[in-house]
């Protein structure tokens, strides 16, 4: 199966050199193999608006599980994921973002709030990250174009359902705190 997306569409809206992608060598713990291959070949903005890579990952430090996802899997007793084997990806705001290295799946652990599944793989996580940048014009005042951030959401909601419409079950979700933000960026 493709990817959503690829990297050369990915290069579209990011530089080359801010999509971070990881030797192989290193992702070997890594067992579903399109999320090996994605972050291998395509990759994750490294920084820039809404996602940033753990610095770890950007020097070549791949750890999967680990004390931190102990203390997590203890604080939330009743969760049904197996956070033994996530991989942190990054962060969007103050989210954190890990993928589960066995099924692919990309999970998000909101500040303050209980884990949840944020994407249905690494590529629709890249997928979502390019479609807000592609529309950052229409929301965001400092970018050049026409400001229409009720007409973004409406379209972003409508991209994001159709790609990945898991990634927008959780009323509470990651994404659904950023189209909140997107809607009101030019209520200040």
């Amino acid at each position: 199966m493709e990817p959503l997306i690829d990297r050369a569409t990915m290069e579209q809206v990011f530089a080359p050199e801010d999509l971070l992608t990881t030797p192989d060598h290193l992702l070997t713990g890594i067992a579903h193999a399109p999320t090996r291959a994605f972050l291998r070949d395509v990759g994750l903005p490294d920084r820039e608006r809404w996602f940033e890579s753990p610095q770890e990952l950007a020097e070549g430090r791949v750890r999967i599980g680990g004390e931190a996802w102990q203390r997590v899997a203890q604080e939330y007793p009743n969760c049904p994921f197996d956070m033994s084997v996530w991989l942190t990806v990054g962060g969007i705001a103050l989210d954190s973002v890990m993928v589960d290295t066995v099924t692919g799946l990309v999970y998000s652990i909101p500040d303050g709030g209980s884990p949840h599944l944020l994407n249905s793989g690494v590529d629709a996580l890249a997928y979502f990250l390019h479609a807000l940048e592609v529309e950052r014009e229409a929301y965001d005042p400092e970018a050049d174009g026409e400001v229409d951030p009720d007409g973004a959401v409406e379209r972003l909601l409508e991209l994001m359902r159709a790609a990945d419409p898991a990634a927008l079950e959780y009323p509470e979700s990651t994404w659904s705190m950023v189209l909140r933000y997107v809607g009101n960026m030019m209520q200040d």
